[in-house]
């Protein structure tokens, strides 16, 4: 178990815990006069809620999967892109209170879709990478 957390916690460090609203926030136009309205401030501030949501997610969806077996693999597929979608959207509305053009419900469904398919490809690998071993009792229960 131990060697599970240390690989997931090595890729999260290597691939960056950073939301997409943290991501938005850094590329945004300091000199742009919104940039420092109520209004922009306000919704950069929710960019902490993202990033914390983000690292207990890559944390919690590889556990809950391996402790279930894989049986909660489209919860764990919902929940992630439902979380997603949040912080796209509120980085979009930061976007464009701070003025830049934000991003169009249809960019951000394709975007979620994408990031959806990527985590489905990338589970079996992160599993060949740092396979896991569960204490006797953990996990699922053999077929007769």
């Amino acid at each position: 178990m131990i060697r599970f957390l240390t690989g997931l916690l090595s890729i999260a460090l290597l691939s960056g815990c950073a939301s997409t609203s943290s991501k938005t926030f850094s590329r945004l136009d300091r000199g742009h006069p919104a940039f420092h309205s109520d209004a922009c401030r306000t919704a950069a501030d929710d960019t902490r809620v993202h990033d914390e949501l983000k690292l207990a997610r890559m944390i919690a969806s590889p556990v809950a999967l391996v402790l279930s077996g894989g049986a909660l693999l489209p919860a764990v597929i919902a929940a992630n892109a439902g979380l997603d979608t949040a912080d796209r959207i509120d980085a979009s509305r930061m976007e464009i209170h701070c003025g830049g053009k934000g991003r169009s419900a249809g960019e951000i469904a394709t975007e979620v879709v994408g990031g959806a398919a990527l985590g489905i490809a990338t589970g079996p690998a992160l599993n060949a990478v740092v396979p896991v071993q569960l204490p006797a009792g953990l996990g699922p229960t053999p077929s007769r």
